[in-house]
């Protein structure tokens, strides 16, 4: 029987998220994250604080009071590879790998410990009569590290990375390309988009240097019911394809690819 989406034995992604946004949710302040504490604790003892997506750091608007503060928790497993982060308009839970644990885990695995921390959620706006959210997107984005001198050498090698990129001709001017980012988006059937972003970077953990390609497949509710699970899969499913038509195919075959 044929694959419906290609797979790779060892793929270069380092991190996923499947994310729901939603409108505020009336109510909501800094207490109940200490609230939802109790819920999470067992499987992610550890937790962190962090700005609202999107935002660098905390602002108090004027009349404000310091229980609405926008911040965004962070719930994190034992070995910093699981996450769940909550803010007033926004759920979303992570896969990360680490030195400890660098075999990748797939999507497979993720959606349903997705399901569960989603449901843990649900129920705690419901057992303190809070709203369901209003559901208006849903996200699912892949990260992942070329490193130099494992994937790629040099940058103007890197149309045999990229399909999309062809650049200029390496000669004079233009002869060593020293960095090249990347901003794309495409429109997806379903009125959603899949956007790439390549930019050259330092790993943290290690300080190789890489070329760090995010995608990011954003859907938009067909109509009024609102089905998460059936969002995401159409996400991950763009994601899968959006990566394999916009990388070569020769890299694709060093990673694995069945």
């Amino acid at each position: 029987m044929p694959r419906e989406l290609p797979d790779y034995e060892n793929p270069p992604a380092v991190e996923t998220a499947l994310g729901v946004r939603f409108s505020p949710i009336a109510g909501w302040n800094v207490f109940h994250y200490g609230l939802l504490l109790s819920r999470f604790k067992e499987d992610y003892p550890r937790q962190e604080i962090h700005p609202p997506v999107g935002e660098m750091s905390f602002q108090i608007t004027p009349g404000q009071a310091f229980q609405d503060v926008p911040i965004r928790c962070w719930f994190v497993n034992r070995e910093d590879t699981q996450l769940v982060q909550i803010q007033n308009n926004c759920f979303i839970r992570n896969w990360r790998k680490t030195d400890a644990t660098p075999d990748y885990l797939h999507y497979d695995v993720i959606r349903p410990l997705f399901h569960r921390d989603w449901s843990v959620f649900l129920g705690f706006l419901h057992e303190q009569q809070l709203p369901e959210p209003v559901i208006w997107q849903s996200e699912v984005t892949y990260i992942n590290h070329f490193v130099r001198g494992r994937d790629w050498n040099d940058y103007k090698d890197l149309p045999s990375l990229y399909r999309v990129w062809k650049g200029l001709p390496t000669q004079g001017l233009f002869g060593r390309p020293e960095a090249v980012g990347l901003n794309a988006s495409y429109a997806l059937p379903d009125g959603g988009s899949l956007q790439f972003v390549s930019q050259p970077a330092i790993r943290r953990s290690d300080g190789a240097e890489i070329i760090q390609l995010a995608i990011t497949a954003v859907g938009k509710p067909a109509g009024d019911e609102i089905d998460v699970l059936s969002m995401l899969d159409s996400g991950r499913k763009a994601v899968v394809l959006g990566f394999a038509g916009f990388l070569d195919e020769g890299p694709q075959l060093k990673w694995g690819k069945k």
